[in-house]
């Protein structure tokens, strides 16, 4: 599996991500861009990898759990 612009992804973990969008960085050269939630309890953006190793341990969820995060 690897990230798809617009969908939502839970990691073993407990945090979620919400690919928004994609972008050639200097760093890192072309990566998705995301919002995160669930980690020590604040939502960051951060550069996330196109490649299918950057999608480990994540399954694909829905945008009705995604939001649960913010009621």
């Amino acid at each position: 599996m690897v990230f798809e612009i617009g969908k939502f992804y839970k990691h073993t973990t407990g945090s979620m991500l919400h690919i928004i969008s994609a972008g050639k960085t200097t760093l890192y050269g072309w990566t998705h861009i995301a919002e995160q939630t669930g980690v020590n309890a604040y939502e960051t953006f951060l550069a996330v990898g196109v490649d299918e190793d950057s999608a480990v341990n994540y399954t694909e969820i829905s945008e009705e759990e995604w939001m649960k995060a913010f009621s």
